[in-house]
């Protein structure tokens, strides 16, 4: 072999060794490494975003006393008893075949999100009780979902079932006196309801939620009011029933029956007018849908 041989084979080698040295170090090193101060840059933005919503949650239960005393207990089998409330409360709602099931206590970082399973058959009557009287409660809770399944036996009946998520603290120390050890918060209502008035709510029971998914209409749903005119020194209501092309003129003191609506005409104004329905008064404007009223608040005496 001559002497040109071996040096080119020597800087081949040479070339060899650190074209492998340089793939091992890249692919092997620098790139690990990359990837890993990659993931450390993205779980240290997630552990300062955790630490600034637990901190700010803490504050919060801190400031707000209100908030935090409406905490079911702390201890499990005391946190339970709220699954007796809610029995009381179905059966002052008159469902039937009530069941109440407790899940087990899920962690959170200001303490437990205790769930309840309830499943009852009632009406839409009877819920809309329910749901007044539930958040009217002072509880530290909601409901997460509901569901309804239609009775096919009797149509005015269905099957609930009906998810609630409820919160216990931790306290701020060993001294605070709340959540309490062995009983519900209460003493006091917390507002969270647009009307305090159980009757604003009887339109839910009125309408027929069911009517579009058996494929048919809600007739109030296209009934419009299309005008307000004055007719021989008479104001008179016009209403467009879009599902027939039918108009409905109706004066001051009329009742309007489509679909799941009714109610009295008790006022009428330049662009609007106000029904009656079950003591309630609803506004509805010139241009929308009978479903488009909505309840006014009671007038002061």
């Amino acid at each position: 072999m001559t002497l040109r041989n071996i040096i080119i084979l020597v800087g081949l080698s040479l070339f060899l060794l650190w074209y492998i040295g340089n793939w091992a170090y890249t692919s092997q090193y620098v790139e690990p490494r990359k990837r890993l101060g990659g993931e450390i840059a993205k779980l240290s933005d997630e552990i300062e975003s955790r630490q600034t919503y637990y901190a700010t949650i803490s504050q919060f239960c801190q400031q707000n006393q209100l908030f935090y005393a409406r905490s079911l207990p702390r201890v499990s089998n005391d946190a339970k008893q709220y699954s007796l409330w809610l029995l009381e409360l179905l059966q002052l709602s008159g469902f039937e075949n009530n069941n109440v099931a407790d899940v087990a206590p899920v962690p959170i970082p200001f303490g437990y999100d205790y769930r309840f399973m309830i499943q009852c058959t009632g009406t839409l009557s009877q819920l809309s009780y329910f749901l007044f009287e539930f958040y009217y409660a002072p509880f530290l809770h909601r409901i997460s979902t509901l569901k309804l399944v239609p009775d096919e036996k009797n149509k005015d009946k269905m099957t609930f079932t009906i998810t609630v998520s409820t919160l216990a603290l931790r306290p701020r120390d060993l001294n605070d006196p709340y959540p309490a050890m062995n009983q519900l918060p209460g003493g006091w209502y917390v507002p969270r309801l647009a009307s305090n008035d159980l009757a604003t709510y009887d339109v839910i029971a009125e309408r027929n939620l069911l009517q579009t998914a058996k494929g048919g209409i809600d007739k109030a749903d296209y009934t419009f009011l299309t005008g307000i005119l004055l007719l021989d020194d008479q104001e008179e209501v016009w209403f467009s029933v879009r599902t027939d092309d039918s108009l409905i003129k109706l004066k001051l003191g009329d009742m309007i029956v489509s679909g799941s609506f009714s109610g009295k005409i008790v006022e009428i104004l330049e662009q609007d007018i106000v029904l009656d329905r079950s003591g309630t008064r609803w506004l509805l404007t010139t241009g929308e849908r009978l479903t488009d009223a909505f309840a006014l608040p009671p007038e002061s005496e």
